[in-house]
């Protein structure tokens, strides 16, 4: 059981700092934008699944970066 709540909690604090960071490039001046009331609801319900697809997907993004980077670099 413990080892679930700890999977939890870290999945959840992973989505909660994501969101954050975000929030702060969406809000527009004056306080306008998004509200993240919605967002964390389904981050409390969600987060366990949505964390492990968002650090897959950074990181098939970050290795096809590299690997164009090396096609340039091997290109010179």
């Amino acid at each position: 059981m413990s080892v679930f709540f700890c999977y939890y909690l870290l999945t959840l604090v992973y989505c909660v700092i994501m969101q954050a960071r975000r929030w702060k490039q969406d809000v527009r001046t004056g306080g306008l934008g998004i509200s993240p009331g919605l967002d964390t609801m389904a981050l409390l319900i969600m987060c366990w699944a949505l964390a492990p697809v968002d650090i897959f997907l950074t990181w098939v993004k970050v290795y096809k970066d590299a690997e164009e980077a090396r096609r340039n670099q091997t290109k010179l």
